[in-house]
């Protein structure tokens, strides 16, 4: 007797990449305090137009091309206060822009001298920035490798560079000497604090759905252990049947061979041949309720793939979603809760790409559960049709020592008692064994499957308390995240009253530096 193993499926082998540890959350380092223009001492002529590069000049006394506001009134101070903060944002804007073009300058110098080793191959190039050499070659099925065969060039020491070009200040765009620009007036922080909220909202919402799909995970892997538990009741069952079928067929040409001597053994030969009937009967109802098992699992691997397919989408439409706010949030933001915020992105789309990798790996499983799924039933209806043709033959061999039967009757009736009570004491014998082989054979059958399902809970138990563990981590670090986002959230509020006062600071010295000008005219 062959005792059918639980085959699982192990999923296709890729290159492994270090995983980005989780950095804390650093809060925003605070600019300093914005401090009021100084008037130079000798200014130009009057009415000259200032520097393309300097800050905006406060009007001189004795300039007859001031504009016409009135001096020291309320509306005047506040639109000088507007124009020195549009100037400075538009200064910042410049500097910044100056800096990506610097950045994107040296890549463009880096990916126009390709290595020869990346020529050759022609393929994907590392996505390290300034890495010319080609990406390594994939291993197996799924996702091919993003980066070269060097071991520093990975997806954490990728993003550190990026972020390390981001901010490294561009030497060819130094303003000239001589010239000062003031700091930026830092705006109020409602929308940095609308985002900041919204990112907590989309960590939570995150959090419930990783802990939704890993009790999907659990339920999905307790069924598919029952599924194999069947298969292996299925395959012992296909066995016995085989082995009875053999048992069959033995004693069948065993009462043919005493029915050849005497005609009262024809009524125990047909009463053999009627349980190998009954048996091969018993094995086709076998079959089907194998096929029927089969197709349900068939179904449940197709559905299980098209969950996988629909939570890949979810995950790719999620990150899609979180890196085009993300673009849009760097576009508006001007300061350091703008760099914050975007680490903060960045963060959420390697978490989203992590995530939509699991599900393609999760879907890859679900492909090749059903693959095999689809193997075993060909199997199986190879098995099937090879027992159809052997029970064919059967009925044939069993039609042919009926007749033999039927033309040796006559010549058997002197030993038609004794062969009778011979062939009974046989049969009595035979049943007395096969019931003994099978109620051995159910104890086994039985102790295989009570293993199996020791081991299905026991893998299914460790597969819960991992995932339990991993979703402790997840709450704990999205805990922390959210009391930094609550300090983060408290120092752009103080960031904004401070700019605030600054403000009006500001436009009290701009009324006091105006106050003398008709004074002295």
């Amino acid at each position: 007797m062959r005792i059918a193993m639980s085959r699982v499926p192990r999923p296709p082998a890729q290159r492994q990449e270090p995983d980005e540890p989780e950095e804390p959350f650093r809060p925003p380092t605070p600019r300093p305090p914005v401090e009021p223009p100084e008037l130079p001492a000798s200014e130009g002529e009057p009415g000259a137009p200032p520097a393309a590069t300097e800050a905006p000049q406060l009007p001189s006394p004795a300039g007859p091309s001031t504009p016409a506001a009135a001096p020291g009134s309320a509306a005047a101070d506040m639109a000088a206060v507007h124009q020195v903060a549009a100037d400075r944002v538009a200064a910042d804007r410049v500097s910044r822009d100056r800096a990506a073009a610097d950045t994107a300058a040296a890549d463009g110098a880096a990916e126009q001298a390709p290595s020869p080793a990346s020529a050759a191959a022609g393929g994907a190039r590392c996505a390290y920035p300034g890495c010319t050499r080609p990406a390594a070659p994939a291993e197996g099925p799924g996702r091919p490798p993003a980066y070269c065969d060097d071991p520093a060039h990975n997806r954490l020491a990728a993003y550190r560079r990026r972020r390390e070009l981001a901010h490294r200040p561009a030497g060819t765009n130094t303003p000239a000497t001589g010239t000062t620009r003031p700091a930026p007036i830092p705006r109020p922080l409602a929308a940095g604090r609308a985002r900041a909220e919204e990112l907590a909202g989309q960590v939570q919402a995150l959090a419930g759905e990783l802990t939704s799909t890993l009790e999907a995970f659990g339920r999905q892997m307790a069924l598919l252990g029952d599924i194999t538990a069947a298969e292996a009741q299925v395959e012992a069952a296909e066995a016995d049947a085989a082995e009875r079928v053999a048992e069959a067929v033995a004693r069948a040409v065993r009462a043919e061979q005493h029915a050849r001597a005497a005609t009262a053994a024809r009524a125990e030969a047909d009463a053999v041949a009627a349980e190998a009937v009954t048996a091969l009967d018993d094995a086709e109802a076998r079959l089907r309720a194998a096929e029927t098992a089969r197709a349900d699992a068939v179904e449940e691997a197709a559905a299980a793939v098209r969950a996988a397919t629909a939570a890949a989408d979810a995950a790719h439409a999620d990150a899609d979603t979180a890196v085009a706010a993300a673009d849009a949030q760097a576009q508006a933001a001007v300061d350091a809760a703008h760099r914050d915020a975007t680490a903060r992105i960045a963060e959420a789309h390697a978490d989203a790409e992590a995530r939509l990798a699991e599900a393609t790996a999760a879907r890859d499983q679900a492909l090749a559960d059903l693959a095999t799924a689809r193997r075993d039933g060909e199997r199986d209806a190879r098995q099937r049709t090879e027992l159809r043709a052997e029970r064919d033959a059967l009925r044939e061999d069993i039609r042919a020592e009926r007749a033999e039967a039927l033309r040796l009757r006559q010549a058997a009736d002197a030993d038609t008692q004794r062969l009778r009570a011979e062939a009974t004491a046989d049969l009595d014998r035979l049943r007395a064994e096969t019931a003994a082989e099978i109620t051995r054979i159910r104890a086994e059958a039985a102790a295989d499957v009570e293993r199996a399902r020791a081991a299905a809970a026991a893998e299914t138990e460790r597969i819960r308390a991992e995932a339990e563990a991993r979703l402790d981590t997840e709450r704990r670090t999205a805990a922390e995240r959210l009391a930094v986002l609550g300090e983060a959230r408290a120092e752009a509020r103080a960031r904004a009253e401070r700019a605030e006062r600054q403000a009006d600071d500001l436009a009290a010295e701009l009324r006091a530096l105006r106050t003398p000008g008709p004074r002295g005219t």
